[in-house]
């Protein structure tokens, strides 16, 4: 029986071979192949693991190999596949013309298999390997059943295993599929219609939930811009069967799912402090995914946004246009997926008090400039809706209530279904991410709004990339208004989204 472990690097890892060898000569356990200080204390846990379990520890020489031997072998969950190579290696489970398996779990003294993370990456490796039977722990059970189904056998004490090898692979006892839990990826996001007033915010958090826009929300302190970024994520549709399953190796890779946990259903949202460092919000040396991965196919939001470092802002530019981080350490190179929307929110000055009326604003022009210039023309020319909110007046805090997030979202799908069938077959699905050279295709002006879309650019400096933008999002305001094509409406109201934060203090708006 061949017995496989997985190691894991970036979003694609590898699968491990665990072969043992059992000869005459000085009692002990040797383990080979590039392991980890967690690696090589296996032979410990494993040792005194199988005695208590019931089972015989051979008195003679025994060699473990991990191969690939260049391949560094990290965690403890190695100790299950390496106890179980020393039972079928010692005979004392049946495997006669049994076909390969992997197996993941940690070991505790007393025989107990204790969860680990990266299970459902393990599980994708494996079938792609043509590898069917799985061994996991059991509080893993159903997130390895999320890919692999019932051939993925739970394992709660090593003492199981003879039975589980005895029996007829995989159901051990008339098991059958259970639902997966599904989890959700944020706290209680609240409602939309907890929000009043603020009507041009709720505008734009629409326009960019149903065309993946990124999003600048500023003004001063207290005018709604958390309570809006927070409720977006109650405006996004679910993800789709490949994009939740590549939210769940992500979120696996980095034991962020709770126990019994089934397949991610809900787009994440991530919500990383001001001092988060670059190599938290990117990723870093020990290979696990950082904010910008844990928030694929979901959100990033930046509360306070110019108080993160320069180099964590700056590092955001190259995962918003590939929609993926590569790291490269020592010789060592691994990626994480990260296509993720980003939203932002900031003061409108150092002080916060710019654009209220009651307030004086002491900042000087200078300062002004220098404070926004933390966030870069680079990174905010990657933002397509720029929205400024004022305070709202008592009068209308006590008014009614706007539309919820459920109505919301319900034109958000269907703004996202007019936009899977416009691109059907394409590399893309939304209208933020329409290829440069196709805007002509799917965004025809008439002569009218082409004067409109030209003169605005010309007179407020767009770059070719702010153009574009401006195309993008009046064509997510037309899938919003069920416009088949953009008129000069659209294009005004994307330019409005546009225009704020490109070099002017723009304030006399608010």
């Amino acid at each position: 029986m061949k017995i496989y472990a997985y190691a894991a690097s970036g979003f694609a890892g590898r699968l491990v071979s665990v072969d043992v060898d059992i000869r005459r000569g000085i009692p002990g356990l040797d383990i080979v192949g590039l392991p980890d200080g967690a690696v090589r204390e296996s032979r410990e846990r494993v040792r005194v693991a199988l005695r208590r379990s019931g089972f015989e520890f051979p008195r003679d020489r025994i060699l473990v190999n991990l191969s690939p031997a260049d391949l560094k072998k990290e965690g403890a969950a190695y100790d299950l596949p390496i106890a179980v190579g020393i039972l079928e290696r010692s005979g004392q489970i049946a495997s006669v013309d049994a076909p390969p398996v992997l197996c993941a779990g940690e070991l505790l003294l007393d025989g107990s298999v204790r969860a680990v993370n990266g299970i459902l990456p393990a599980a994708a490796a494996a079938l792609d390997a043509g590898i069917r039977r799985f061994i996991v722990p059991i509080a893993n059970r159903r997130e390895a059943r999320a890919l692999a189904g019932i051939r993925a056998a739970g394992l709660a004490h090593l003492r199981d295993l003879p039975r589980l090898f005895r029996s007829e692979w995989p159901a051990a006892s008339g098991e059958t599929a259970e639902d997966p839990a599904e989890p959700d990826l944020c706290d209680d996001v609240g409602d939309l219609e907890d929000i009043r007033g603020q009507g041009l915010l709720k505008r734009a958090l629409e326009a960019a939930a149903a065309g993946r826009h990124h999003l600048l929300i500023f003004g001063p302190p207290g005018s709604g811009k958390t309570m809006g970024a927070r409720r977006f994520a109650g405006l996004l549709p679910d993800l789709d069967a490949p994009a939740a399953l590549d939210v769940t190796r992500i979120w696996s890779q980095a034991d962020k799912l709770g126990p019994e946990s089934g397949l991610l259903r809900r787009p994440p949202f991530r919500e990383p402090h001001h001092t988060a460092s670059a190599e938290g919000l990117l990723g870093g040396g020990s290979g696990t995914p950082g904010e910008v991965s844990l928030a694929h196919k979901g959100v990033l939001f930046l509360d306070e946004a110019p108080e993160f470092g320069a180099r964590v802002l700056q590092g955001l530019r190259e995962p918003l246009e590939s929609g993926r981080v590569v790291h490269a350490r020592s010789g060592r190179t691994w990626w994480y997926p990260s296509e993720f929307q980003l939203l932002m929110a900031m003061n409108p000055c150092p002080c916060g008090n710019m654009g209220c009326e009651e307030s004086a604003c002491l900042c000087t022009p200078p300062e002004v400039n220098r404070y926004w210039r933390r966030l870069g023309g680079a990174l905010l020319d990657r933002v397509d809706i720029r929205i400024p909110v004022a305070p709202v007046a008592p009068e209308s805090l006590l008014g009614t209530s706007g539309e919820s997030s459920e109505t919301v979202r319900s034109r958000v799908e269907q703004a996202r279904d007019l936009q899977r069938r416009r691109y059907g077959g394409r590399s893309w699905c939304c209208n933020a991410d329409i290829p440069a050279g196709a805007l002509q295709e799917f965004v025809p002006l008439d002569r009218s709004s082409a004067a409109d879309f030209a003169l605005a650019a010309r007179k407020l400096g767009f770059s070719s990339r702010a153009a574009h933008g401006v195309l993008r999002v009046a064509r997510t305001l037309a899938d919003i208004d069920g416009c088949p094509d953009v008129d000069g409406d659209h294009i005004l109201e994307a330019v409005q989204h546009r225009r704020y934060g490109d070099g002017d203090l723009f304030w006399s708006s608010l």
